[in-house]
């Protein structure tokens, strides 16, 4: 894993109304809520993913049309279920839209958020060798994961454990989410294509059936995108800039930096680095924020 990275920082989706989108993840799926804004100027909900990642929806004018199929969603987050058939009973009696898995012997159950965003439940692989399910399994065994002053997970979900992007060419892209990125190639799934880790107890699965499209000009431009949470800012930019990879947005936020890039068939993710805790600037008091800080430390000493 490339020295900057984290871990999956946040998956972010847009749409015209965001507050009940969020509240559907809160209420239904039981992610705990870190916090909200509903003004004239902001709406977003912010849910808990488990480790150090969340969910933001967020208000977009021009909502984005619904998809058909999982080949067509811009990134698919998959949480990892402990008890299966409970969860997917909470969104049975929510009324969930659920979406046919494509490929034979996937296992994920997809379902649709109220704004037609796709998500996923999957439990996880009874005796798995790769890295996040093994950390993950000793994190459920000794519970060592949580965030101070906020509700825990639900007790059938552990957590965020794999985002799914369908692309065109899977193992083309893995030079450069390897090499470029930093990320560690995990398993390579012959025609099911590959996954990589993205730190923590999160996979990255790059599946066929998707398309190439042209690099866009604004994140605001996609549905919704995903962003690593990392530390050396201007390093990861340097070494992005010597690959020529091309920046989409480049963001100097109140509590941190956040650059969005493209990968070589035009998907967009995004690097942001919060600032340290400042006892005098409550921007920098986010709880996950804190927390993964004292990890990062601590993982470096």
């Amino acid at each position: 894993m490339n020295d900057h990275i984290q871990m999956l920082g946040w998956v972010v989706r847009r749409t015209r109304d965001p507050i009940p989108q969020g509240e559907f993840y809160r209420d239904v799926l039981g992610l705990p809520e870190l916090r909200r804004r509903d003004t004239d100027k902001a709406r977003n909900i912010m849910v808990w993913m488990g480790n150090y990642s969340a969910l933001e929806t967020i208000w977009l004018g021009n909502p984005h049309p619904p998809v058909a199929k999982i080949e067509d969603a811009e990134v698919i987050p998959i949480f990892r279920v402990r008890n299966l058939e409970a969860v997917k009973t909470r969104l049975e009696q929510a009324g969930t839209r659920f979406i046919p898995a494509s490929e034979p012997g996937d296992e994920t159950i997809y379902f649709a958020d109220p704004d037609g965003f796709i998500a996923g439940i999957r439990a996880p692989t009874a005796g798995s060798d790769l890295a996040p399910d093994i950390e993950a399994d000793r994190n459920w065994r000794e519970g060592t994961v949580a965030l101070p002053d906020t509700q825990p997970m639900p007790t059938d979900i552990q957590g965020i454990g794999w985002l799914r992007i369908h692309v065109v060419n899977p193992h083309g892209l893995v030079p450069f989410y390897c090499r470029t990125v930093g990320l560690d190639l995990l398993e390579d799934n012959g025609a099911n294509g590959v996954s990589l880790h993205l730190g923590g107890t999160t996979s990255l699965e790059l599946c066929p059936g998707g398309s190439s499209r042209e690099v866009a000009k604004d994140r605001k431009e996609l549905p919704d995108v995903w962003i690593l949470r990392g530390y050396g800012f201007d390093g990861f930019t340097s070494a992005m800039a010597d690959a020529k990879v091309p920046i989409v947005n480049e963001l100097t936020l109140g509590a941190g930096s956040l650059n969005y890039y493209a990968d070589p068939e035009g998907h967009v993710f995004g690097f942001q680095e919060r600032k340290a805790y400042d006892p005098d600037d409550t921007r920098t008091h986010r709880i996950e924020d804190r927390a993964a800080r004292t990890a990062w430390g601590k993982s470096r000493s």
